[in-house]
This record gives structure tokens, C-alpha cells and sequence, in this order.
């Protein structure tokens, strides 16, 4: 794996254009005025298969491409869902086939969805018995497509942070979901080169907080089964030690408590007027702790990220 900079993004935005979606960046003067900021949300539920993870498959199948002058012949891939839905959307579009192994746990609604688009799809009840099933079938000659590491991944992830300050401008801090740390790893690389002074923040469930932990312990922990929260895209076992290298460079973090995640989506989803995935809603939420702590910053430019809007069903 590659030491990752502002170059590596912006060699990802321009491999996936006509690719993805290029989503909207929209504000509330509602909610600008009672947070006393300037908040802009780029909306990543209005991606293919609404989720910002789109981008980090489909970047990861096109740079296979790109290297080896052909796709790769089978994929698999491991996920609590909107990986799952991206891969089988850029399979799909690239004529490859699919295996996504996934929890029995996770959202009907998104394992419908998977198998819609013509993935393969098995389950299993333990999320380690997932992500290793997952991971063997690379000795089939399968490619597998981490949902959050990998060089691939992350720059693909960290276009929707690219598309967002090329288009805003420089912002003061950048809010991001923290599940396995793709985006916010991808978001932090993309503040580098267009928002230097900016400071980057992961916002994860307090209930699903292994990122947090394991940077204030400095060493990887995690858990042994899924974690128990509502937001479903963030419930990672553990990060890998290639997002927690840039995870440990970010400016902090912010656990949210499921009472909050849960106020947030309704309040969000209400003056947005969008559907919006609980998983979102932690970087709002995180901001919003921000601005409380930091009242002595006026009208502070603010970037979140709204990372899905898949509703869990």
C-alpha cells in the first residue's frame, strides 16, 4: 500500500468522472443560523445506490483496469450494506460477477437491494465469520474490495470531500462518518490540498466507538461481534491499520450517543426534506458538539459529509 496524498484524490476524481454521481453541496439557513455557522452538506444519499461508497468500488474496479488492462473476472466483497449495494451496482455496470457475504443481522432493505443488482449473496450470523469468509475467497482468484482500506477505496472515498471544497472553497473543519475510516481518511487527504488550514473530524456511535479507543490507546482495538447501534454503517469490528495511520492525524473525535443519532436523523431528514441513514447524521451531530465547545469561532465555514441515505428497514 502506498503512503496516500492530495494527488492520489485527485487522480481518483478524474478516473471517476462520468463514473458517479457528482452529488449536491446544499445549506440551511435554518439551521446555519441556530448552529450560528456556515454548514454546507454534501449529499452523498443522492449517489448511485445512495451511498458514498460507490465511489470507492467503482475507483477500485477502474484502477484494476487501469493496471492490468482488463477488469478483474470475479469480485467478493464483505459488508453491512451500502458496500455491499456499490459493489454489485459497479459489477453490474462493468459486466462482472459478484459475491457479497454479508450478516443476517443487517438491513433486509439492503440485502434485497444487493441481490437486486445481481450480486450473489450469502449470509452468516457473526460479522468475523463474514469479513474472513470474504477475505479466503481471494485464494479462488476472486478480487477483493475491502469496504474501507485499501489505496482504491480510500481515494475514491475521499472524491465526494474533493468535489465538495473545489466547489465551496476552503472551510475551517470537515465533519465525516467514522465506521472503518475510508471516508474519513479520504476526507482528511482531500482537505490537505484544497483546505490546508481545515481541521478534519471523525464522528462515530459512542456505542460502536472502537476508533476513538483505539487512537486514544494508540494501538488497534475492537470488537468480537457486531456492536449494537442504529447506525448500521458504522458497525465495523475494527479499523485496519492502514485507515488508523490517518485516523490517528485527524483533529479529534466526537462519539454519539444513540439518543442523539436518532433526534438527528428525524430533525435532519425534516429540514433537508431528503432520507437520510442514521450513519449520516453522526457528522452533523458531531458538528454541532463542535460549534457548542467553540463558541468563541464566528460563523466558522463548516463541510459535512451526508454519507447515505438508505433507510434501514
Amino acid at each position: 500500500m502506498t503512503e496516500l496524498n492530495f494527488n492520489h484524490i485527485q487522480a481518483a476524481a478524474k478516473r471517476l468522472q462520468g463514473h458517479v454521481e457528482k452529488t449536491p453541496v446544499i445549506f440551511s439557513e435554518e439551521l446555519n443560523r441556530e448552529l450560528g455557522a456556515q454548514i454546507f452538506f454534501k449529499m452523498e444519499n443522492q449517489q448511485k445506490t445512495k451511498s458514498f461508497k460507490a465511489r470507492g468500488a467503482f475507483n477500485s474496479l477502474l484502477a484494476y483496469k487501469e493496471k492490468h488492462g482488463e477488469f478483474p473476472k470475479k469480485v467478493v466483497a464483505q459488508s453491512s450494506g451500502n458496500h455491499a449495494q456499490a459493489i454489485a451496482k459497479a459489477c453490474q455496470e462493468f459486466n462482472i460477477p459478484a459475491l457479497i457475504y454479508m450478516i443476517t443481522k443487517a438491513s433486509p432493505v439492503k440485502i434485497a437491494a444487493t441481490r437486486a443488482l445481481g450480486a450473489e449473496v450469502v449470509l452468516f450470523d457473526k460479522r468475523s465469520e463474514v469479513n474472513k469468509s470474504a477475505e479466503d475467497k481471494q485464494n479462488e482468484g476472486y478480487f477483493f474490495v475491502h469496504p474501507n482500506a485499501g489505496d482504491d477505496v480510500i481515494c475514491g472515498q475521499g472524491t465526494a470531500a474533493f468535489e465538495a471544497l473545489s466547489e465551496i472553497g476552503e472551510v475551517d473543519a470537515l465533519f465525516a462518518p467514522c465506521g472503518g475510516g475510508g471516508l474519513v481518511a479520504g476526507t482528511y487527504l482531500a482537505s490537505l490540498g484544497l483546505s490546508p488550514n481545515a481541521k478534519t473530524f471523525a464522528c462515530e456511535p459512542l456505542n460502536a466507538n472502537d476508533a476513538a479507543r483505539s487512537v486514544r490507546l494508540g494501538k488497534i482495538v475492537g470488537y468480537e461481534d457486531t456492536p449494537n447501534t442504529i447506525a448500521d454503517g458504522a458497525r465495523t469490528l475494527c479499523v485496519m491499520p492502514q485507515t488508523f495511520d490517518y485516523l490517528k492525524e485527524v483533529a479529534g473525535f466526537f462519539e454519539i450517543q444513540e439518543e442523539e443519532i436518532i433526534s438527528w436523523q428525524k430533525r435532519l431528514s425534516e429540514i433537508l426534506a431528503q432520507k437520510i441513514e442514521p450513519t449520516s447524521v453522526l457528522a452533523i451531530a458531531g458538528a454541532a458538539q463542535y460549534l457548542e465547545r467553540n463558541h468563541q469561532i464566528k460563523n466558522p465555514k463548516i463541510l459535512v459529509i451526508i454519507s447515505g441515505g438508505n433507510i434501514v428497514g
